[in-house]
C-alpha cells in the first residue's frame, strides 16, 4: 500500500492512528507528531500555513510578517500603514512631541508625520524661515 495518500495514517510517522488523532492540513496526525516546520514544538492550537509547512503562530510571524518600522520587531497584531510602511499602533509617532498618533491621523510637513497641533507649529515655523530667506 502507498503510505504518500493514505489519509488513515499518522502525516509524520505514516504509523496507524490510535484512538487519538489531531487533523490537519487534510492529515491525520499524532498529536505530538503535529509540529511547527520552523521551531519543531508540537502545535497544540492555532497554526499557519505556507507552502505546505505548517507553522505555529509566532514562527509565522517571524518568517513571514513585516517588520515595524519604528522598533523593528516583528508585526504579529495591530498595525498601521503609513508612509509606505508598516507600524505598531505605539510607534507611528509625532516628529516633534513622540507621541502617538492617534488612529494613525497624521499631517505632513518635509515628509515627516506630525500631530494637529505639532504640524500647525512646524508650518509656522516654516513661514518664518521662508520670510528670513532661510530654508
Amino acid at each position: 500500500m502507498d503510505r504518500s495518500i493514505d489519509r488513515r495514517l499518522c502525516g509524520h510517522c505514516h504509523q496507524s492512528i490510535g484512538s487519538e488523532a489531531l487533523v490537519a492540513m487534510n492529515r491525520l496526525w499524532h498529536p505530538d507528531h503535529f509540529t511547527c516546520s520552523s521551531c519543531k514544538r508540537p502545535i497544540k492550537q492555532t497554526f499557519q500555513a505556507a507552502d505546505n509547512h505548517a507553522y505555529c503562530v509566532q514562527c509565522f510571524a517571524q518568517k513571514y510578517n513585516p517588520k515595524c518600522a519604528g522598533c523593528q520587531e516583528t508585526l504579529v497584531d495591530t498595525c498601521l500603514l503609513a508612509l509606505d510602511r508598516h507600524w505598531h499602533p505605539r510607534c507611528f509617532t509625532c516628529s516633534t512631541c513622540n507621541r502617538p498618533l492617534p488612529n494613525g491621523e497624521f499631517y505632513l510637513v518635509d515628509d515627516k508625520p506630525y500631530d494637529l497641533d505639532c504640524h500647525w507649529a512646524k508650518r509656522l515655523e516654516k513661514r518664518e524661515h521662508m520670510e528670513r530667506g532661510e530654508r
